[in-house]
């Protein structure tokens, strides 16, 4: 038997386009909890979440990329990332699963995406006609913007 090498990420999506995450940048995965209002923040912090004891920022992706709000829905999840010393939980319009991507999958040409979100991108594949672009949550934490929540 061939035994063909895959990446496995985590699938989700911003408004109509679909990303992925690698598994090793995403700690955990939930329904959006109770949120706190954290005041003088920008409109893309929906506020901080105690979780298990531990509180954490809930941040609209969305918003905090492009200034434009999600809705949030039913779908919606957030993805706590713990990249650098920094934990901060992502709401994402919908969480799409593991996704397994073969290497030949991988594309050299990176999908259209809004250009605010294009520097986050690294990589991305090809599956089924669709185009998944792999975002690095350690480059977007990385960004001195992401951590600038005041107004």
């Amino acid at each position: 038997e061939d035994v063909k090498a895959t990446w496995v990420g985590i699938g989700f999506r911003i408004g109509d386009q679909q990303f992925v995450a690698a598994l090793d940048e995403v700690a955990e995965i939930f329904s959006c909890p109770v949120l706190s209002r954290v005041p003088g923040t920008r409109a893309w912090v929906k506020g901080i979440a105690n979780v298990r004891g531990t509180l954490i920022p809930i941040l609209d992706l969305k918003g905090c990329l492009t200034g434009r709000l999600s809705s949030q829905t039913p779908h919606s999840r957030v993805l706590v990332v713990n990249q650098v010393g920094v934990l901060s939980g992502l709401l994402v319009d919908e969480v799409l699963g593991l996704k397994h991507f073969l290497q030949e999958e991988r594309v050299g040409e990176l999908p259209e995406v809004d250009t605010a979100v294009r520097p986050y991108i690294y990589a991305a594949y090809e599956q089924d006609g669709q185009y998944w672009g792999v975002m690095s949550m350690r480059t977007l934490v990385e960004n001195p913007a992401f951590l600038q929540v005041a107004v």
